[in-house]
């Protein structure tokens, strides 16, 4: 079992899809120094810009009784 399905397994959460868009992700790294975390974290609060949100679209239509 590799660990990504371990973690799955553990947390109950997709660690290979991307939650805001459904796309593949891969593991190129594994940070375990804490500083860096703290750094790498903030930056990504401060460009959030990343991943693009879904696009937007109209809500579905609804029948109209008559």
């Amino acid at each position: 079992m590799r660990w990504m399905q371990r973690v799955q397994r553990t947390f109950r959460i997709d660690i290979e899809t991307c939650q805001r868009c459904g796309g593949t992700l891969k593991v190129i790294a594994s940070i375990e120094d804490p500083e860096l975390i703290r750094r790498i974290l903030e930056h990504l609060e401060r460009n959030d810009s990343a991943c693009p949100a879904p696009l937007a679209r109209a809500p579905p239509a609804t029948p109209v009784p008559g």
